[in-house]
């Protein structure tokens, strides 16, 4: 159930798996879920935790980036678990994923990875520290598109229409 000291996406993807076969089922299925399993601090080392990412190709050591990334494997790995469930049910279901901020590791990373000081980042550079990816997913055909950059504020909108529903006046 835990890893680290925080619900694992796994289990807790396992919880929207058993409220989904436990619904109302006169009624659409929605849920806001929250996950917790890559939250900081990323110092300290878990039993409960296999790291298996090691950044090999940049000249510093950082092992909070390691544990993140390590992380963030783990959320892909049960991210595909939850869509293989959604897959097989015939509702039709979306499913939108997205980063809600970027991690607080080593300020030497992300300086080796820009190529320049922090304070000394253009501002492209320093708005990509702020970006976090989303993906929306359906069990069915949807419109495929890659969308550069977009403000959060917009993801509802985006959602809806892909889902074909009608906007509310805040999306409109």
């Amino acid at each position: 159930m835990l890893l680290r000291r925080f619900v694992s996406d796994s289990y807790d993807y396992s919880m929207v798996e058993n409220m989904y076969e436990n619904r109302d089922e006169s009624k659409p299925f929605f849920i806001f879920n929250v996950t917790m399993q890559n939250h900081g601090g990323y110092s300290v080392s878990y039993t409960n935790f296999l790291q298996e990412i090691y950044v090999t190709n940049m000249n510093g050591h950082y092992p909070k980036a390691n544990r993140y990334l390590s992380l963030v494997k783990k959320s892909d790995e049960a991210f595909q678990q939850l869509t293989e469930y959604f897959s097989q049910v015939s509702e039709p279901t979306i499913i939108c994923m997205f980063g809600a901020h970027l991690p607080s590791i080593e300020d030497e990373f992300f300086e080796e990875l820009f190529g320049a000081d922090l304070d000394r980042l253009s501002i492209e550079q320093q708005q990509a520290r702020y970006t976090t990816p989303f993906v929306i997913w359906a069990n069915y055909d949807i419109p495929e598109a890659t969308i550069d950059k977009m403000s959060a504020n917009y993801l509802s909108t985006l959602l809806l229409q892909t889902a074909g529903l009608p906007l509310t006046q805040y999306n409109k």
